[in-house]
């Protein structure tokens, strides 16, 4: 009796370290993304101008580029307004200006985009919350 509590107690123990290691490494597995977006002033005439500025960044080993992007209304499509020239771990950063041709809102994010592996193509990985502007 005393034998199968002993194994039992080992068994009890591998499990818990097996677990443990393969939480942590699914904890390392896991990028950290680090953004900033901001779209400023919320409120502009027609024709005023409208800074847009943020970066974003994750830390694996993948090529990135941030974009900002905007769109009239809340509905349809985004529209790529700039993009960084981006990096490996490095998703780059946008400093720019638009003008507000129309009355009614634009909306505007930051996206980071980054390649597949053993590919090319880009695909989107993470938007920043969406910032409104009214134009008057």
């Amino acid at each position: 009796m005393h034998f199968l509590n002993r194994r039992a107690a080992r068994a009890a123990i591998v499990t818990a370290v097996g677990m443990t290691a393969l939480g942590l490494s699914a904890v390392a597995a896991s990028a950290k993304a680090d953004y900033d977006f901001k779209a400023s002033p919320h409120t502009v005439k027609a024709g005023a101008h409208i800074h847009l500025k943020g970066y974003a960044e994750k830390d694996d080993d993948l090529f990135q580029r941030f974009c900002v992007q905007e769109r009239q209304g809340n509905r349809g499509s985004w529209r790529t307004v700039k993009c960084a020239h981006g990096a490996v771990f490095d998703g780059g950063s946008v400093d720019t200006w638009v003008k507000a041709k129309h009355r009614g809102t634009l909306q505007f994010r930051g996206a980071l985009y980054e390649t597949d592996w053993g590919s090319n193509k880009l695909r989107l990985v993470l938007v920043t919350p969406t910032q409104t502007v009214r134009v008057r």
